[in-house]
């Protein structure tokens, strides 16, 4: 196979042309940074998310409970001691989520019992349900393991019916579980979402936006641009395959667009100490598949026109509605239900979703495996329809 070739060739234009590489990321990072600085405060007035909490057990373990949920900086939390009244200020839409904890929910857990913490919510705002349960599954996942070491001792014959030994019980399976022994089932960070930081937005959102204008806007204009020039249909004439061809064509793409969200996304955590979750290979593996489906739609976009500049004209559209819709520029939750609907036809949508479950709650590679499969999908249908289309003349 020779399409190395071409990608090489590509990549060494590539790195000649220093008015692109400006445009890969000086430009990119100049953005983030002016956003992130300048609109944080604003930012962060708009990821405020209400919560009604009805605690019916009001002991040591819910009080508890209540107060996590106050620390966390995104959430505005209200009680209210009547459950009717609460379900109906939810149904009345004064409240967009409602939580309760139910009678006897510390009694439960320091026995060793199954127990609930119930949401209500309002379908309508989907996205900020999502980050309300993930917070609160993060909490549960650590109540279980209380319960858990309770009904194993239990079994064992170890006697907890003496509350104070219970509670001694608890604090030593806190501090074991304040570092998790095996990091990957971790499927929270609370600690993330209390330092939410405004550039966990404007870090992936501009970086995936520029990584669409690279894939999608000059992958296709060099794709024509050598297409009238009659350098393809040379090519053809070469010891060389058309698929080699195409393949070299989109892995010079491919490459240029993957080390680009990279540094991208290493300029954010560096500078402005984002945190890019614990999984390198999640982050890896969200990026190729970011990169991919972008390599896709650039491929895609150079077979519906025919000039360079009907490709520049339409992948700048394309990428602008795709970033603003898709969540590049604020948050997805913040606009409207049937917007963040139509968002989720676009790449934008799906990298955004992912980046948030790494950068917010570090769910790992299996908490962003429908983001992937998903892009992956959109990549494979892109890829489909280009090179059949594809034309060398």
């Amino acid at each position: 196979m020779k399409f190395h070739i071409i990608a090489a060739k590509d990549m060494k234009i590539l790195i000649r042309d220093h008015n692109a590489l400006i445009l890969m990321f000086i430009l990119p990072m100049l953005l983030i940074s002016v956003a992130g600085l300048a609109l944080g405060g604003t930012f962060e007035d708009n990821i405020r998310i209400d919560v009604l909490v009805v605690d019916l057990d009001n002991r040591d373990l819910s009080k508890e409970f209540v107060q996590f949920l106050e620390d966390i900086d995104i959430l505005d939390v209200d009680m209210e001691s009547n459950e009717f009244a609460a379900r109906d200020r939810v149904k009345n839409k004064e409240y967009g989520r409602l939580v309760i904890v139910p009678p006897g929910f510390t009694e439960s857990i320091m026995t060793g019992q199954d127990t609930e913490l119930l949401i209500i919510s309002d379908p309508s705002e989907d996205s900020q349900n999502t980050v309300l349960e993930k917070i609160i599954e993060g909490y549960a996942n650590r109540m279980s393991t209380y319960v858990v070491t309770i009904k194993t001792v239990t079994t064992y014959g170890v006697p907890t019916y003496d509350q104070e030994k219970v509670f001694d019980i608890i604090k030593v399976v806190d501090r074991f579980i304040a570092s998790p022994p095996v990091a990957v089932v971790t499927q929270s960070s609370t600690t993330d979402t209390k330092d939410f930081s405004p550039f966990i937005q404007y870090v992936p959102g501009f970086a995936v936006m520029f990584l669409l204008l690279t894939c999608v806007e000059a992958g296709s204009v060099s794709l024509l641009k050598e297409q009238e020039s009659g350098t393809l249909r040379r090519l053809v004439t070469a010891p060389i395959s058309r698929s080699e061809i195409i393949g070299g064509k989109i892995a010079s793409i491919f490459i240029r667009g993957f080390i680009q969200l990279s540094v991208l996304l290493l300029f954010g955590q560096v500078v402005f100490d984002l945190n890019l979750g614990s999984s390198i290979a999640a982050i890896i593996i969200l990026i190729s598949a970011v990169t991919l489906a972008g390599t896709g739609f650039g491929m895609l976009v150079a077979v519906l026109v025919k000039t360079k500049d009907q490709a520049s004209s339409l992948s700048s559209m394309l990428v602008l509605t795709m970033s603003a819709m898709g969540g590049s520029w604020w948050p997805l939750f913040i606009e409207p239900q049937f917007m963040q609907d139509i968002a989720h036809f676009t790449i934008t949508a799906w990298a955004m979703d992912g980046f948030y479950d790494l950068l917010i709650f570090d769910t790992g590679v299996s908490g962003i495996m429908k983001e992937v499969g998903v892009l992956l999908l959109m990549s494979m249908i892109f890829f489909w329809i280009a090179t059949t289309r594809f034309k060398f003349e």
